[in-house]
């Protein structure tokens, strides 16, 4: 059987669709999730997974499970598996693989002795960053721990459930090539630059909870500071 939701608003249309199979076999093997909550949003992440625990059992003792097999459903990446497909519990997916804002859907086979089959299928959301908002510094020009700058992260905007947004103010420097090292050699190399001009001093010690803060600034090396402004969301995915 197939079963279609479809939604629509105005001109626009989207539908999904689910296949169910009904199988005369009353003894088939049961695949069941154990331990994953569908509920909570995954931050993509390199270096990060996420597991799911599952079982496969059989309700005939004469029969046994010969096989597991996980599949990323809807043409998605099978490179989301973190473990080969048919590896026992639990299954570790691995965030880094992920976009942000997407659902996948994942389903478990399991065969037994007599090629008897069954399925079922977990779904995995991952968070996306606040989105649509501006970032402002006024005055554009003053003068170093004297004038008074305004930050603005002004209309950014989330899913309802990734509320309350919070905010970090900071800074970077860019380091010229002059200058002597401590060898006595000619200036700063290449890597060291790269390192400081990425690097960020924090304004404030912590996420912040307002989106307009006054400070401050230091004296630049090069007169020009680069200010960064960051907008975190519950799940501590960030815009800046």
């Amino acid at each position: 059987y197939e079963f279609t939701l479809t939604v629509s608003r105005g001109t626009r249309r989207a539908a999904y669709s689910v296949l169910v199979s009904i199988s005369s076999d009353e003894y088939m093997p049961r695949a069941t999730i154990t331990d994953f909550d569908e509920s909570v949003k995954y931050k993509p992440m390199d270096g990060a997974f996420t597991a799911i625990y599952f079982k496969a059992t059989s309700p005939d003792s004469a029969r046994t499970i010969e096989q597991t097999a996980w599949s990323v459903g809807d043409g998605q990446s099978a490179g989301l598996l973190g473990k080969p497909s048919g590896a026992p519990s639990p299954m570790l997916i691995d965030l880094g693989k992920t976009r942000p804002n997407a659902v996948y859907r994942l389903r478990l086979t399991v065969t037994d002795s007599i090629g008897s089959t069954s399925s079922t299928v977990v779904s995995l959301t991952t968070n996306g960053p606040p989105t649509s908002g501006t970032f402002a510094v006024s005055p554009y020009r003053g003068t170093a721990l004297t004038t008074e700058f305004e930050f603005l992260l002004d209309g950014w905007s989330d899913d309802v459930d990734d509320y309350p947004l919070t905010y970090t103010y900071s800074y970077r420097q860019r380091v010229s090539r002059r200058g002597s090292s401590r060898g006595g050699g000619g200036g700063t190399s290449f890597a060291d630059r790269r390192a400081a001009n990425s690097a960020l001093t924090p304004l404030v010690a912590d996420q912040y909870a307002s989106s307009w803060f006054v400070t401050t600034l230091p004296q630049a090396n090069n007169v020009n500071l680069t200010c960064v402004g960051r907008v975190f969301d519950r799940y501590l995915s960030y815009a800046q």
